[in-house]
């Protein structure tokens, strides 16, 4: 599926999205676009309790290490991915 379809979800509140088999790729795709925008609506959707698993873990991960996102930015993902690293360590 063509990422720009998913990610636009983001813009939408995490619990107004009904399609719970598709929350992962929207934020794959949310987490891995290059402007900040779409990363910071995924990052969002983990602030408002969507799941993380591995995969996502890493993306976020990938995030906080970008030095060209807003340090905002990299300062909410970090502890998403640290914290789903303790609880599956």
């Amino acid at each position: 599926m063509d990422p720009r379809a998913l990610v636009v979800h983001l813009e939408k509140p995490y619990l107004s999205f009904e399609d719970s088999a598709q929350v992962k790729e929207i934020l794959l795709a949310g987490l891995a676009w290059d402007p900040d925008y779409w990363p910071g609506l995924a990052v969002s959707w983990i602030e408002q309790g969507a799941p993380i698993d591995g995969e996502v873990r890493d993306a976020l991960d990938a995030v906080a290490k970008k030095k060209h996102f807003p340090q905002p930015l990299r300062h909410k993902a970090f502890p998403f991915a640290r914290k789903w690293e303790r609880e599956h360590a």
